[in-house]
C-alpha cells in the first residue's frame, strides 16, 4: 500500500474557538490509524467564514483555516462516514467490498466542494487540545 501526502497539507492545525462555521470539504486522505494499524478516512475541512464571538485586537482570522474530521472505515463504525455521506449525496454508501484507492477517488468524486455548517468543540480527551468537528449540516 502506498500513502500519497500531497504538497497542500498544510501546517499545523490551529486550535479553533468553538463555533458553528461555514466550511467546504477540501480533501480527502487514506490511511491507517495509529493506535490499531486500522484503515481510517480523514476529511479535510476548510473553514470560510469568521468566529461569531468577540474579536479581540489579537484576533486572527478563522477563515481558509483546516480542520480535520477522522472517520474509521471498521464495518462497525462506517455509520458515521455514511451519514456524512448521506448528507451530501442523498443516499447510503455503496454496499460491497471496495479497494482503498477506489474507494477513496468515489469519496471524492461525490464530497470534495461540499458546503455545509460544522460545529467546532475543543476535544481535550485527545491527549493534547484540538479542535474536532462535533456536528454537521447541508
Amino acid at each position: 500500500m502506498e500513502i500519497h501526502v500531497p504538497e497542500d497539507i498544510g501546517g499545523k492545525l490551529r486550535l479553533l474557538p468553538e463555533d458553528t462555521y461555514d466550511a467546504t470539504i477540501q480533501d480527502i486522505f487514506y490511511g491507517l490509524s495509529k493506535a490499531s494499524d486500522a484503515p481510517k478516512l480523514t476529511v479535510k475541512w476548510v473553514i470560510t467564514s469568521e468566529f461569531s464571538g468577540k474579536q479581540d485586537k489579537n484576533y486572527v482570522s478563522t477563515i481558509g483555516e483546516n480542520v480535520l474530521e477522522t472517520f474509521s472505515l471498521q464495518p462497525q463504525a462506517l455509520w458515521n462516514l455514511n451519514d456524512l455521506y448521506m448528507d451530501v449525496v442523498g443516499e447510503p454508501l455503496p454496499q460491497g467490498d471496495h479497494e482503498p484507492e477506489a474507494f477513496v477517488a468515489m469519496m471524492k468524486e461525490k464530497l470534495l466542494g461540499a458546503e455545509g455548517k460544522i460545529r467546532i468543540e475543543i476535544d481535550p480527551a485527545s491527549g493534547e487540545e484540538r479542535s474536532k468537528v462535533a456536528e454537521r449540516k447541508f
